[in-house]
């Protein structure tokens, strides 16, 4: 059976970490956001692996490391696993920014295992929080929003909007989902 790599993305502030949390806790393989573990590896150093300092560089690591996980992922005999983001996240928060996003990032992520559907969590005022990796203004986590599905759209995976609702609630829709498909 082939591998299955399920995608969790989204504006930022969305449940995304938290319904990975939950998946987690309920016997599921999952992998965290990359980015906001670079983001706290290099908050307090002299360097520019920050998205606020050196966009493409802080992308180029971050996607470095994805490609490192993918393999990581390949060895384990898991067949099915969720990621909180991937590498078209890069992309469109690349566009956010007003960058072109090299083309590796696109080509790399159409040759990944990642399902095509992918589980959006829409940007969610009621719950939108800044914290110490998170400095985006609500206006910019909506731009974000439409950045991403902007992104994953041109490249042909299909958005599957996870309704606003606990987190118990969306991860019994994802898992639905995925049972439904098979």
């Amino acid at each position: 059976m082939k591998k299955k790599y399920h995608i969790i993305t989204g504006a930022p502030s969305t449940g995304k970490s938290s319904v990975v949390k939950e998946l987690l806790n309920r016997g599921y393989v999952c992998h965290d956001e990359i980015a906001r573990q670079v983001i706290k590896e290099n908050q307090n150093k002299d360097n520019n692996l920050l998205p606020w300092k050196d966009m493409l560089a802080f992308s180029d690591e971050v996607f470095r490391r994805m490609k490192i996980l993918l393999k990581e992922i390949e060895q384990q005999e898991t067949e099915t696993c969720f990621l909180d983001r991937s590498m078209v996240d890069l992309i469109g928060y690349m566009n956010f920014a007003g960058k072109e996003a090299p083309s590796k990032y696109g080509e790399t992520a159409l040759q990944s295992p990642y399902a095509k559907d992918v589980f959006f969590m829409p940007f969610w005022e009621a719950i939108f929080a800044n914290d110490a990796q998170r400095l985006e203004s609500i206006e910019e986590a909506k731009n974000i929003d439409k950045a991403l599905r902007a992104a994953y759209s041109n490249l042909g995976y299909n958005l599957i909007e996870v309704p606003h609702g606990s987190i118990s609630e969306r991860v019994d829709f994802i898992l639905n989902f995925l049972q439904k498909k098979n």
